[in-house]
């Protein structure tokens, strides 16, 4: 099972999870031309978006028109909620997050993979999880970061923003802490803000929390995601 990043950021997100046989989709924020580049669209067995805004969501539509089927907090049903769903061989649960719009994470679980969790464009999660093999999780800014450039001039109310509706470095770290880490094989650091993060210091300081292997989720990373070899 690899994991390929199309992108991650505030321009677009598009993540895809695939084996030989079938491919999950998380996000649809690139047109369906582009993600059929990296992935045979006869294997795509679903696609998760988070929330609906045009980063993650904006080509939902046409992955629906193409025979995709999509799952958005906006179609969602309450009895779908925290409850296990199917897409092909990929089992998931979806989670609130906390975000300005409907915003959910996902618990994905496939036999080649173990269990993954995503989660971005969310203030914190509130939840733990047990025997978690990789994450993909949101880094979006540093709090000393963001801090210095509001002394600078940017605008606070953007501030305010990012500060309520997405997850911090230090968030983030707070995360992991809360977390049973010792089935953990990958964490993939997603979202980056390009004005308010350091990709060094994130990776740097996440990998010194925790000493599993880290990433951060750029266009064309491709990474092993197998639960074998052990």
């Amino acid at each position: 099972m690899k994991l390929k990043v199309l992108a991650s950021g505030s321009k677009a997100n598009s993540y895809i999870l695939e084996n030989e046989t079938e491919a999950l989709v998380i996000e649809a924020g690139v047109p369906f031309k582009e993600l059929i580049r990296h992935v045979d669209h006869r294997k795509i067995v679903g696609c998760l978006v988070s929330h609906e805004h045009k980063d993650h969501a904006a080509y939902a539509g046409q992955y629906s028109m193409r025979g995709i089927e999509v799952f958005t907090p906006y179609t969602i049903k309450n009895s779908q909620y925290e409850r296990v769903l199917r897409f092909g061989g990929f089992n998931y649960i979806p989670f609130k997050n906390h975000h300005d719009v409907p915003c959910y994470g996902f618990k994905v679980t496939h036999k080649e993979l173990g269990q993954l969790v995503f989660g971005t464009d969310t203030g914190y999660i509130e939840y733990k999880f047990k025997d978690i093999n990789h994450w993909l999780v949101e880094c979006n800014y540093s709090k000393e970061i963001l801090d210095k450039r509001v002394e600078q001039g940017f605008n606070p109310a953007l501030a305010d923003r990012i500060v309520r509706d997405h997850m911090s470095l230090e968030t983030c770290k707070d995360f992991f802490k809360a977390n049973d880490l010792s089935k953990t094989r990958s964490i993939v650091l997603l979202h980056l803000s390009d004005s308010n993060s350091d990709a060094k210091q994130f990776k740097d300081e996440i990998y010194s929390l925790t000493n599993k292997p880290t990433y951060i989720a750029e266009k064309g990373l491709e990474i092993d995601l197998s639960l074998c070899p052990f």
